[in-house]
């Protein structure tokens, strides 16, 4: 991650230079210059490892994306820490413009986009000093549009006035900027529309499917990079979200049929958002993070992420009552898991006062083995969460079991814990510092699930059928391609669920139980305009009651940047 520093090192003096021409005069020929680097693919490649690790900055996969953002907002969690008034605030959707996790999310977003064009402009610099080098360089292009077009796909998501380019396209968007500011003006962008705002992302990986087409990587220190594929899943992931169901159906298909990636066993696939199994046969585009003992996730300095330290596990001490394994800040709201289709009774005797082990039913544990085994409750909730004195976790090389979530006084709460993304074998120094856990992105399974929306779309319902009943048999263990007796019948079958949002909707269900935890659901619930709906059903957090209104699906400006853009208008109802 040296390659890093150096980079915020070039960014600097970038800056510095192009603010004024009598600002530094002085020609230093041992210091980097823009005149001078890049001046070779390898310092090319070293500006490219930048803007892949503000991926998982501190706003970003790092650390706010998942645990006090997204899952906020869509109720994949509750909150056991109560000290943070916004993150409340978030968690019942009423975002406020200057919650400070908020803000470091916009934040990361934009630094993607600046470095994303730094290197651009670099490329095209070193381009004239080396047309012998076009083949290389424009792979590295290729990348760099791709990687502009996720920070902005998530800069609009979030935060445009409306979503979907068709219906709401002159709505407020977010500013579009392709190059460095030479100066304070040109930081003083107002925003664009929406439709401006998607189109501009198509752009860009449009152009990057033009010069990735051939590109696949296999090299250990290359899996992580964007591939010809990647570039046409997230085509067609934008096009069904912009409910553009032709072009959505011609990249999905082409993924399907001719990337060669298939879905991978149960078994494989329970494990693979745990530091292990990385980049399977079912990875399109994956966030390469390491443990790093060095550095907080979270860090530029990091190639891990402390996602794992807010929603850590807490497990049964040794007077059977509760300890954290690290923050333990969150942990996946009841109603999902109800969701999921448990419903084997809570796992205190009744009349429990203290959250303690001695005081767990036998009987309940009865029970729930009984549902797992003979997969009465959706198998995926054991990927997604630990159950408490169920299952259990490796602290300090001991096996621990899973305690009633820390702090929840509620003891008739289903306080499990989250299992994605944390290691059940590591220690809490490990989750402390920087969790190695990597983020797959874009997967076959949300492709697969993507193009039986777009099937459905354009009249096909058996072949959509098919496709969502692909994935639900990988999630039973069963043969991906044979027929069984665990599919749906048709596209209103009866789900796990109970709520009137997934019980007779297989493809809204699928998509929420086979991608929970991973950042998803909220786009979701976004396009499909079914944030009331969501509201009705969770209700509340600890924090209070979930207060909804239509606006609540375009989060508010950060207050710093209406502060600093004199241009920049704030979303309605902020």
């Amino acid at each position: 991650m040296k390659i890093l520093h150096r980079f915020l090192l070039i960014f600097t003096l970038t800056g510095l230079l192009s603010c004024s021409d009598d600002f530094v005069n002085v020609e230093n020929p041992g210091a980097l210059a823009p005149s001078q680097y890049p001046s070779t693919v390898a310092e090319l490649e070293q500006l490219l490892t930048g803007v892949y690790g503000t991926q998982h900055a501190t706003g970003l996969y790092g650390h706010t994306m998942l645990g006090k953002n997204l899952w906020l907002w869509d109720h994949t969690l509750d909150l056991s820490w109560q000290g943070t008034p916004t993150w409340i605030q978030m968690g019942q959707n009423n975002s406020q413009p200057n919650d400070s996790f908020l803000y470091d999310t916009w934040r990361e977003l934009w630094r993607g986009v600046q470095r994303s064009n730094t290197l651009l402009a670099g490329i095209e610099t070193y381009r004239q000093k080396a047309p012998n080098d076009a083949a290389t360089i424009d792979v590295i292009k290729g990348q760099a549009l791709f990687l502009r077009a996720w920070y902005y796909f998530h800069l609009v998501s979030f935060w445009g006035e409306g979503f979907n380019a068709a219906t709401d396209g002159a709505k407020m968007g977010v500013p579009i900027i392709t190059e460095v500011a030479s100066g304070l003006d040109e930081t003083q962008v107002p925003r664009k529309t929406v439709k401006e705002g998607w189109d501009f992302i198509i752009a860009d990986l449009k152009a990057a499917e033009g010069l990735l087409k051939n590109t696949n990587w296999t090299g250990a220190t290359d899996k992580h990079k964007v591939s010809g594929w990647a570039v046409k899943g997230f085509l067609g992931k934008v096009y069904t979200y912009q409910a553009d169901w032709a072009n959505a159906k011609t990249y999905l298909a082409d993924v399907v049929n001719n990337s060669g990636k298939s879905l991978v066993s149960f078994d494989v696939y329970k494990d693979m958002f745990n530091g292990k199994n990385e980049f399977t046969s079912e990875s399109l585009f994956e966030l390469n993070l390491n443990v790093d003992m060095t550095a907080r996730g979270g860090d530029d300095q990091s190639m891990g992420s402390s996602i794992g330290m807010v929603i850590a596990p807490t497990y049964v001490n040794d007077n059977g009552g509760q300890a954290a394994s690290a923050w333990s800040n969150v942990f996946p709201h009841a109603k999902n898991i109800a969701r999921f289709g448990f419903n084997e009774g809570h796992y205190f005797k009744p009349g429990t006062t203290s959250a303690n082990i001695a005081n767990v039913d036998p009987a309940y544990i009865t029970r729930s083995l009984e549902a797992k085994k003979k997969q009465t409750v959706d198998p995926r909730l054991w990927v997604a969460c630990y159950q408490p004195y169920v299952d259990s976790m490796v602290v300090n090389g001991r096996k621990r079991p899973i305690s009633h979530y820390l702090d929840i006084t509620e003891l008739d709460m289903e306080a499990w814990s989250f299992r994605k993304f944390t290691n059940p074998n590591g220690t809490e120094a490990e989750i402390n510092m920087s969790n190695g856990a990597n983020f797959p992105w874009l997967r076959l399974a949300d492709v697969y699930l993507l193009y039986a929306e777009t099937l459905a779309k354009s009249g096909d319902n058996a072949g959509a059928l098919e496709y969502i009943n692909k994935v639900k048999r990988r999630a039973y263990g069963l043969p991906v391609n044979t027929p069984s007796a665990m599919d749906y019948k048709s596209l209103t079958d009866q789900t796990k669920a109970t709520d009137a949002v997934l019980k007779n909707d297989p493809l809204k269900y699928e998509r929420w139980a086979e991608l929970f935890a991973e950042g998803h659901w909220w786009l979701d619930v976004r396009r499909w305009q079914i944030g009331d709906k969501e509201a009705a059903y969770y209700q509340r957090i600890r924090g209070g009651a979930i207060q909804w209104d239509p606006t609540d699906y375009a989060q508010p400006i950060p207050i710093n940047e209406i502060t600093a853009n004199v241009n920049m208008r704030q979303n309605p109802g902020y």
